[in-house]
């Protein structure tokens, strides 16, 4: 493999400059695609064969306003991964900023400081014909990306692969820190001495059994119409796992796989438990607040600690060619994946130890629930858009 990547690395010609006439094309074209002043690409070399990839990436959402790319001078997931691979000289200098020209799909979109164990991702490839071993190309790719994006697995794709659209179920994890669901009220400085009872288990064991099936989620979402036909998403599991000490802070860790999922909903779905438990209301307030009628406020729990675990492609897996690769974690990466789920986890803990976020969150949330409930109510009655998202 060594000597496949040296082969590549003595043909390529030198930097490409960007011209002013590119220039002008980028800025014409930014309505269709945010555009940028492409950096230096690898090689130019026209006799590339273009093929299809997968890339199953996980990431720490910390330093990420969001993974999708957007207009500007906004750090992204996206943003960052077309970069690299502009540089590395797998994007035509033509094709940079224009992603829907290399036919790029991500399977979910992860909202600003929001975790990602595997996201999948796919677009075309400039490849050498030479080499033959995508592990190459895989290596070159890991040793560019910046330190806060992982790079597990890079498998071939059919020409028309969608990540989104072939995507069966996603599986997301939060790790919620204990405190937060406890009904006794104590200061800030006593919180972390709290430990979840077997009774309050039991009793978020219910409330997750009250969201799993299909619902109408308008109530776990920003200013959704529950008429809309997309409010209503299935959940196949929701499973409160046992406790769990990250730097001397008892979480609880909330697993939930659904079909797909609304803006914020996962998040708030974590805000109605702290809602209930810390209030002590009844678990039917949340069949309640999937009523077509009913409009609901429901607390949005802070993004820190959610990380999008993995996502599923079941049905495609059974129905494709036997040439083909599973789209899944390939088995020499699954190491690789463990090890980046522990430093994630761990970088959760941190959150609360060095900055607070889970106990300021929940001092704003005790003060000031009835304000933020009528400011939310107030944003509703005002808006006349659709929520369209995919979670």
């Amino acid at each position: 493999m060594k000597r496949e990547l040296e082969e590549v690395k003595s043909s390529l010609e030198p930097p490409l400059k960007v011209s002013k006439t590119q220039v002008e094309e980028n800025k014409a074209d930014a309505s269709v695609e945010p555009k940028a002043t492409p950096p230096q690409n690898s090689n130019k070399d026209r006799s590339k064969k273009k093929q299809k990839l997968i890339m199953i990436l996980g990431y720490n959402g910390l330093d990420f306003v969001g993974s999708q790319k957007q207009s500007g001078d906004i750090r992204t997931v996206e943003s960052e991964l077309e970069k690299t691979l502009y540089e590395l000289g797998f994007i035509a200098e033509s094709n940079y900023g224009k992603l829907q020209k290399i036919g790029f799909s991500r399977a979910t979109r992860t909202d600003k400081r929001v975790h990602a164990l595997q996201n999948f991702f796919a677009c075309k490839f400039l490849l050498d014909p030479r080499v033959k071993d995508l592990k190459v190309y895989k290596e070159q790719i890991k040793a560019a990306l910046p330190k806060d994006i992982r790079l597990f697995s890079l498998i071939e794709a059919a020409k028309k692969f969608n990540t989104k659209l072939r995507c069966s179920s996603r599986e997301y994890l939060y790790f919620l820190p204990s405190f937060c669901l406890s009904k006794d009220k104590k200061p800030l400085e006593d919180m972390y001495n709290y430990k979840a009872s077997d009774e309050l288990m039991e009793k978020l064991g219910r409330i997750g059994e009250e969201f799993k099936g299909t619902h109408r989620f308008h109530n776990y979402t920003k200013y959704m119409d529950p008429k809309q036909m997309q409010a209503n998403r299935h959940i196949f599991e929701l499973v409160v796992r046992p406790s769990l000490t990250i730097d001397g802070v008892e979480f609880i860790e909330f697993f939930i796989k659904g079909q797909s999922f609304l803006y914020n909903q996962i998040r708030k779905m974590i805000g109605m438990f702290i809602h209930l438990c810390r209030n002590n209301l009844p678990i039917e307030t949340i069949p309640k607040s999937f009523k077509k009628d009913e409009k609901m406020y429901v607390p949005l729990a802070p993004g820190e600690g959610l990380m999008l675990n993995r996502v599923l492609y079941d049905g495609y897996n059974k129905t494709k060619a036997e040439s083909r690769k599973d789209v899944v974690v390939q088995k020499e990466d699954e190491g690789e994946v463990e090890e980046f789920k522990n430093e994630l986890i761990e970088c959760i803990g941190k959150q609360e130890v060095e900055h607070k976020v889970f106990s300021k969150w929940l001092k704003d949330f005790d003060e000031n629930e009835l304000k933020h409930k009528e400011k939310d109510e107030e944003k509703e009655d005002n808006f006349q858009g659709a929520n369209d998202s995919d979670g």
